[in-house]
Parts: structure tokens; sequence; C-alpha cells
């Protein structure tokens, strides 16, 4: 009897023993399935979130594509488009794509909920369009014209910034050569570049361009930029001066600067060094990186920027080409003295600066579902529309789209 009783004590730890072991591996499958499961619906929608920001990418290239033909229809009917370009209609387009209707100045014109092919059923997808031309392009050293419009550019944005000492003199020798460093640094040979009294690019001569590197351990690349973080690497280019500037710049092939898109700082700098002559340059604009007090080239730019910011509400171009740019500034108001006769320009120097055309464009795109989400960042050619760029990323969608 006694025998019997411990072979059921036994047998009831064995069977309790099994059955924890079962419910142990019971709760380990039931977590795993759970995981799985939340794994496959998280690249469900990261897949998704994927090809929403791609369908932007595509309806961009797909309106910046249809740009020549417009272009030949208005010129078959002898229509002058101006400064007309349709990237500034593509991520309204985007915009139709993703929610079926379409708004414009906060009202809702038409309703296609309904219509096959429109709307997205879960998530949604962004994009913005960015002129590169709206840049200083650092690669511009091919021939000399290219480094005498580059040096220019450059020389406009940078004098007085990059030594304070030297904010209150015209000539500014160390934001020159921060400039002669990064076109040596691009150009293909081992010479320094110096400029003489009269403006001409010259070779300095002397151990060359690597001379300053060799403290960091690498050479002058003697090649175009790949980025414009590159540039950080220049001799002269500090983390301050590159966080103040480098979005206004670009390593793309540019030609003249978009004067509807450019960064109004850089229009300034660019107005200032093109002042007419007899003008007093420190009494429109102030001294070379003067803060805090108010020129008269400042309430001018806030005028500008009133302008741009209307047109582009309506999808309109700011300027409809660099002379309409030239004659904003010869109908400036003002009181007593209207701004347009203390701000008077080189229109003969500056002209050839300014555009209002778009040669690459930089879109990102950005398309979500959930809290998965994918940004894919591109640069366009304009006229090939071959891809120059591309590069994407995740981010949290639940942050705010």
């Amino acid at each position: 009897m006694e025998r019997v009783r411990q072979s059921r004590g036994v047998a009831l730890v064995i069977v309790l023993t099994g059955i924890t072991i079962l419910a142990a591996f019971s709760a380990e499958f039931s977590y795993r399935s759970r995981v799985d499961v939340r794994v496959a619906t998280n690249l469900e929608k990261q897949v998704q979130a994927y090809f929403h920001a791609r369908s932007a990418m595509e309806i961009v290239k797909l309106v910046v594509t249809s740009q020549k033909f417009v272009d030949q229809a208005t010129a078959a009917f002898g229509v002058k488009a101006g400064g007309f370009e349709l990237w500034r209609f593509a991520c309204k387009f985007a915009e139709v794509f993703n929610t079926s209707s379409l708004n414009f100045l906060g009202i809702d014109f038409l309703d296609l909920k309904g219509t096959e092919g429109l709307g997205v059923e879960k998530g949604g997808f962004t994009c913005e369009v960015v002129p590169e031309d709206a840049k200083i392009n650092l690669n511009g050293v091919l021939s000399v014209a290219d480094r005498k419009a580059l040096f220019t550019k450059l020389y406009a944005l940078l004098r007085g910034q990059v030594e304070p000492d030297t904010k209150g003199g015209r000539d500014d020798r160390k934001a020159a050569e921060l400039i002669l460093n990064i076109m040596d640094w691009v150009d293909a040979d081992d010479e320094r570049s110096d400029i003489d009294s009269n403006g001409n690019f010259v070779q300095a001569g002397g151990a060359g361009e690597n001379t300053s590197y060799s403290r960091y351990g690498y050479k002058a690349r003697n090649a175009k930029m790949d980025s414009v973080d590159e540039v950080r690497l220049v001799e002269g280019m500090t983390d301050d001066l590159f966080c103040r500037f480098g979005n206004n710049f670009t390593v793309y092939n540019t030609d003249k600067l978009n004067v509807n898109e450019a960064d109004p700082f850089l229009i300034r700098a660019i107005v200032c060094e093109n002042l007419a002559g007899g003008l007093d340059p420190y009494s429109v604009c102030g001294p070379p990186g003067a803060v805090g007090a108010v020129f008269p080239i400042d309430l001018a730019i806030g005028f500008m920027e009133t302008c741009r910011n209307i047109k582009r509400a309506i999808f309109a171009p700011p300027f409809n080409g660099e002379n309409d740019f030239i004659q904003f500034w010869s109908r400036l108001p003002g009181e007593p003295v209207p701004l347009s006769q203390m701000i008077q320009i080189n229109a003969a120097t500056l002209r050839p600066m300014v555009g209002t055309k778009s040669k690459a464009l930089r879109v990102v795109s950005r398309g979500w579902v959930g809290q998965s989400g994918h940004q894919i960042t591109a640069v366009i050619d304009a006229g090939s529309t071959n891809w120059l760029y591309w590069k994407e990323s995740g981010f949290d969608a639940a942050a705010g789209n």
C-alpha cells in the first residue's frame, strides 16, 4: 500500500513537471507567434511606406519630364512662358494622388474620392522640390569664366564672415584665400591659385596645394566634390562657416543663381556686391558681416520675400526672368525717400549672375503607414530627367510627417 502511494506521488510530480514544461513551451510559442505577426505587420507597413514614397518620387519625375512637351507646345503657338516651370506643380499633383481631392489656398475645389487610381487606403505621402540652382555650384571651375563667376558669388557671400577683424574693409583676404582653397580642391592641378592686382587668376607657385593638408593626413582631392559635406575638408572652412552657409552650396551642374528660390541672405549678398558706382555700399548694406542694424537692403529684401511668398502660394514664378528681377529694384517703394533711389544696382554686372531656370532639382518624398515611414532624397537633372543622386532612409512616422 505504501509503494502504491509512493508511485502515485512520483506520477503526480512527473505530471506536474510535464505540465510546467508544456506551459513554458506554450508561452514561448505564443510569444514568438505574436512577435512574428508584429514583425510581419511592420514589414508590410514598411513596404507600403516605401512604395508611397516611391509613388511621390515618380509623380515628380513624370511632371518634370512633361516640361519639354509644354515648352514645345508653347513655342509652337508663339507663347512666351517666361519663368514658368512645371516642377512647381509636382507636389500638388502628388497631393491629388494621395488625397483624391484638389485643395487650393485652403479651399477644396475638386473631390475625386472613388476615382480609380487615386487615393491610398492606408497612410499617405508628401514631397518637396527645391532647385539646386538656388545655390552656388562649388564644382564650377572648368574655365576661367567659371572660376570668375564662382569667385564672385562666393566672395559676395563670405566677405566679412571668415574673420571678424576684416569686417570693416572692402578687401577680405581671408575670404579670398578660402575661396581659392575651394577652387584648388576641385581643379585638376596641384598648383596653388592666387589673384593678381588686376583680378586675374594666377599660379602662386611654391610647394603646391597639399602643404596645408599634410598635417591632416590627406591631400587635396583635385577632382569634383561628390557632396557638399566634402567642403568641410578644405583648409579654412570651419564648422561655424559650414553651419551658417552650407545650405547655399551645391555640387551639381548649375549655371546662374535662381533668384526665385535662392536664400534671401544670398540674394542680399549678391546685390550688395553689384551696386551702381557712386553709391556708398555701407550706407545701403552696412559693413560686411554686420548684424543687428537694419539697412535699406534689408527693407528691400523684406518686400522681395513678401512678393515671392505670394507668388509661390499661387504656384507662379516670383520673377519671370532676370530682367524682371533687375527691374524689381527700380520699383521699390519707401517713405520719405523710395528705396529704389537708395538702392541702385549695376545691371551689367548683376544680369550675368542671376536667372530663373532650374537645371537640377532636389526632391524629398516621404511615405508612411502607421508608425512606419520611408524617405527618399534624390536629385534629378531637369533636362535629361536622369537621377543624379538617390538616398533612402526610414523615419518614425509617429513623431510627425
